[in-house]
């Protein structure tokens, strides 16, 4: 019974650890800002846009200031946890990057006029035919 006890409690422990080692979101960048797909593959279509991923609540953010690199922000919508989720046309953002790799910056303003900006890093490449 003991062996089973410590068994269950050592699992937990483990368990929390690890939860509180991976928060959940894979970027870096304080805003959580993170691009998907996260390898751009430029003679390829992809589904049509980039999308962006941030921890920046939704209803903080002016939506018709964001860009990517410099691309508009092309429609936006808060995920499940209310946060700003910004889709950018593929072409376009395909169109500022090249390979090996490419930081892509969003950046924008908050409704009260606070400039913000977070980066992430993604892969470009050319598919094989």
């Amino acid at each position: 019974m003991r062996k089973s006890l410590l068994a269950v409690c050592l699992t937990a422990v483990l368990l929390v650890a690890a939860v509180a080692a991976f928060p959940g979101n894979r970027s870096e960048d304080p805003l959580g800002v993170a691009v998907s797909p996260q390898t751009l593959i430029l003679n390829w279509e992809q589904g049509g846009s980039v999308t962006v991923h941030t921890d920046i609540p939704y209803s903080i953010v002016d939506t018709q200031s964001l860009d990517l690199s410099g691309v508009p922000v092309w429609w936006t919508k808060a995920d499940d946890r209310g946060c700003l989720v910004a889709f950018f046309p593929e072409e376009e953002v395909k169109a500022i990057v090249a390979p090996p790799s490419a930081v892509l910056t969003l950046s924008g303003f908050t409704v009260e006029d606070e400039e913000f900006a977070g980066s992430d890093t993604v892969t470009v490449m050319y598919r094989n035919r």
